[in-house]
């Protein structure tokens, strides 16, 4: 298909693709954002009826305070016996009161209690009086008045409300009201106006012991709670069937109420569907006049991208040579110019690109001819060198056998010199190779399940005479017998055994060493500590680099070429573990060996 084609039908495909896109995108914000409007009306609507409620408190305790101040109350309690004509009356008042207080609720029960909770006069149906005393009572304001949770009694919902009775401020008594829970219709249907949902308003005891219709139906509370999309949603087959709803809460302050509203979730932002299908028309209109657009634009900017083509072909082939005509409308001229501009610096940087990577591998070739050329020369040096050592070390034991006749006392301490030398020099060509095989990735490492107690005993009895005998006093802290790391037993110890003598090295007589063992998340840590003068702090970072020692200078020698920490971290992370080190200043340092723990028996 030609560019004249193919252009056109692309561009409206993007169009197309563009404008679904839109509708999809402008779908989903609708209804998120219809959704969310929704919610947050019935959520607001929700703490509105809760502040409804919490007005109750003092609607109740005006109505009850009469009776609570009456001086014939108050005579009445305090006295030790009543008569029935003072019975009769404090009776007419509470019914005085049941009438003024709510005269559409027939289950309403006024009641007068002593201090020790027994009914002294009550009123209304006294084959009802159940569920006292107010059980969960809420107390409010400064009259103690309290209101009870919500209880179900013969298949409708009730609630007390309480109130002190006090002389001198002593409590002689409480005037209680047991209220059954009503609904005006009307009043629902207008805080259904308010959300703009069809919902339903709910009450329950805010410990959840009972659920209840607003019209003091009992309940089933709501299953499954669930977040859909950012809405809590439930289960309530009870009242809403097959369909999840939405709930919102608002505790009442003052009672042990909370109010829930709740509505189909199916339903939420149901409203924008009309927005949705008139934009949906009106996209099909710019789609087709888009498309029109695109087939007579096309037609000016098919030829001179063609040229484009054919010089972006020369490119690819490699030929940066090519130049295309600066002609035709602006923004083509406009084009053709930055594109030669662009030819002529992709020209040169693949020219300067080419000479960089050809320096680079010559580059590369010269520093790993001379890493093999160090790697050999190590090997060989260290195979030289030690050749002679072992020579030197067979002459020594055949003199110290006497095989060439007895030697004297002198004799003897130079042959001792002579083997110490020795073996140091032979250590440090050990150092040496291992150092090499380790930079060249050619030591083999043998994993096996390694009893830690044993390897660390075994060190111990090794090192132990020897840093005694220098004054230091050498402590191991026995580790779990069951603890068993994952590591190469010969290069283990050898790591253990280079920290302790390095830290023996840097510790004064009277000084302590203390190996030590601990297991956490999976790894076993082997502590190496001392009281030696510390790593100065600039120097951590660096201790474990090769040829580095600590206070190096000619009136203070020390042992090595200050490869052994290199070696032993570098067989510690070979083992897929790491070594670490804490240190003070004129305190000691500490290393820690770190190793993958495992299960054995």
């Amino acid at each position: 298909m030609s560019l004249e084609r193919k252009l056109p039908l692309l561009m409206t495909a993007v169009l197309l693709v563009v404008l679904i896109a839109g509708v999809l995108v402008l779908d989903r914000e609708v209804r998120r954002t219809a959704e969310v409007v929704a919610a947050e009306k019935v959520k607001q609507t929700t703490s509105t009826i809760a502040r409804l409620i919490e007005q109750n408190p003092a609607a109740f305790a005006t109505s009850l305070r009469s009776i609570t101040r009456d001086p014939d109350v108050i005579r009445f309690l305090t006295s030790d016996t009543q008569s029935k004509r003072q019975i009769q009356a404090v009776r007419r008042m509470l019914a005085a009161l049941q009438i003024r207080a709510l005269p559409t609720d027939s289950g309403l029960v006024t009641e007068l209690w002593s201090t020790d909770g027994r009914v002294v006069v009550s009123t209304g149906d006294s084959a009802t009086h159940l569920g006292r005393p107010a059980s969960g009572a809420v107390p409010t304001g400064s009259d103690s008045l309290s209101i009870g949770k919500l209880y179900q009694l013969g298949g409708r919902v009730y609630y007390w409300t309480t109130m002190q009775i006090r002389q001198d401020g002593t409590r002689i008594g409480v005037i209680a009201q047991r209220r059954r829970l009503n609904s005006i219709p009307a009043t629902e249907k207008a805080i259904s106006n308010l959300t703009g949902q069809s919902n339903t308003i709910l009450l329950k005891n805010t410990d959840g012991s009972l659920w209840t219709t607003l019209g003091g139906r009992a309940i089933p509370a709501p299953q499954n709670p669930e977040f859909v999309r950012g809405f809590p949603t439930f289960e309530h087959h009870d009242v809403i069937p097959d369909d999840r709803v939405v709930m919102y809460t608002a505790a009442a302050a003052g009672t042990p109420w909370t109010v829930a509203i709740e509505f189909p979730f199916s339903k939420l932002g149901a409203g924008p569907r009309d927005i949705i299908n008139r934009f949906e028309m009106m996209s099909l209109v710019l789609l087709a006049l888009g498309a029109l657009a695109m087939w007579v634009i096309s037609r000016r900017i098919t030829h001179p991208l063609a040229r484009m083509t054919v010089a972006a072909e020369a490119m690819a082939r490699g030929d940066f040579s090519y130049r295309v005509p600066e002609g035709g409308d602006y923004e083509i001229a406009r084009l053709g110019a930055s594109f030669n501009r662009m030819a002529t610096e992709v020209e040169a940087a693949n020219r300067k690109l080419h000479d960089a990577a050809d320096a680079a591998a010559k580059a590369q070739l010269i520093a790993e001819d001379a890493n093999a050329a160090k790697a050999n020369f190590l090997a060989a040096m260290s195979h030289e060198l030690r050749t002679p050592l072992n020579a030197i070390a067979g002459y020594v034991q055949l003199l110290e056998m006497g095989l060439r006749g007895p030697l004297t006392s002198e004799q003897e301490t130079d042959l001792n010199r002579i083997k110490r030398s020795q073996e140091y020099l032979l250590g440090l060509i050990e150092q040496v190779l291992v150092f090499t095989q380790l930079e060249g990735h050619t030591i083999e490492i043998h994993l096996e399940d390694v009893r830690l107690d044993d390897v660390l005993r075994d060190a111990e009895t090794m090192v132990k005479p020897q840093i005694s005998a220098k004054g230091i006093h050498f402590s191991y802290l026995s580790a779990d017998p069951g603890l068993v790391v994952r590591a190469d037993r010969e290069k283990m110890q050898q790591i253990i055994l280079n920290l302790i003598t390095n830290g023996a090295k840097y510790t004064e007589p009277g000084g302590r060493v203390v190996v030590s063992s601990e297991s956490r998340n999976g790894t076993a840590s082997i502590k190496v500590a001392d009281t030696g003068r510390g790593i100065p702090e600039n120097m951590l970072t660096h201790i474990f680099e090769p040829f580095v020692q600590l206070d190096r200078r000619l009136n203070q020698p020390r042992e090595g070429v200050g490869l052994g920490l290199t070696i032993s971290r570098d067989l510690a992370r070979a083992m897929g573990g790491d070594l670490t080190v804490d240190s003070t200043p004129g305190v000691g340092s500490t290393f820690t060996l770190v190793l993958p723990r495992t299960e054995a028996d």
